[in-house]
């Protein structure tokens, strides 16, 4: 028999989050310029006034839907890298904190991760709608949010090639948030392209390939391309 008012129900959303899943849905289908306050409102069942009251404009409401995303999607990283003091010698430490990062990312990113997070679909249409050149508004957001992962792997892959200058080591770093993120957020073109292949292991034991995949990128006894 259920209890009324027990811990075991859902807990509906409050008004604020109402309206951001409200906009995030509206964003996700008509972008930025097709979508309205008014519409958003509707979707929400809630008075217009109160996406101004809360929000100000639509460009507000944008960015608080960003805000939304990468709070309810990306906890923060298990070492921060303001302020980490990583030995330039220290390649044992670089590879421990890179596997760890790269763990941590996975975790996040492994498609039943993200598939369980609420209007997954919806946030990844929108990802994409600002990958390629995000609004000049979202920066901030998205430096706040992401740097400490990516400092933290520019600094990782510096001690484990000094030869590279800083737009290799970026290039480099690009490249492993890349493609551990893309197993969630193209987890629908893979299934296309690849099937639906069951996981063949734990998320520790693909997160592990995915560092073996990467250590081996960083390796310095491979001999170098020929450049034709």
């Amino acid at each position: 028999m259920a209890i009324l008012g027990s811990s075991m129900e859902p807990k509906a959303p409050d008004t604020r989050t109402s309206l951001l899943q409200a906009a995030l849905v509206c964003f996700a289908d008509h972008g930025f310029d097709g979508t309205s306050m008014r519409m958003i409102a509707e979707k929400a069942g809630r008075p217009l006034s109160l996406l101004s009251h809360y929000f100000g404009n639509k460009e507000g409401l944008y960015l608080e839907v960003f805000k939304y995303i990468f709070e309810t999607s990306t906890p923060q990283s298990p070492h921060p890298a303001p302020g980490l003091d990583l030995d330039p010698r220290d390649r044992q430490g670089a590879v421990r904190l890179l596997r760890e990062q790269i763990h941590f990312m996975y975790q996040q990113a492994a498609p039943d991760a993200a598939q369980a997070r609420p209007f997954q679909d919806h946030r990844a249409r929108l990802w994409v709608r600002e990958f390629r050149s995000p609004r000049a508004s979202l920066h901030p957001i998205i430096h706040e949010y992401l740097s400490p992962t990516a400092d933290l792997i520019r600094k990782c892959i510096g001690v484990l090639r000094p030869e590279l200058n800083a737009a290799q080591v970026a290039f480099l770093s690009a490249t492993i948030m890349g493609q551990v993120a893309g197993h969630g957020t193209m987890s629908g073109l893979n299934k296309v392209l690849w099937g639906e292949y069951p996981p063949f292991g734990s998320h520790f034991q693909e997160a592990e390939l995915l560092v073996e995949f990467c250590l081996q990128g960083l390796r310095t006894d491979l001999p170098a391309p020929h450049e034709g």
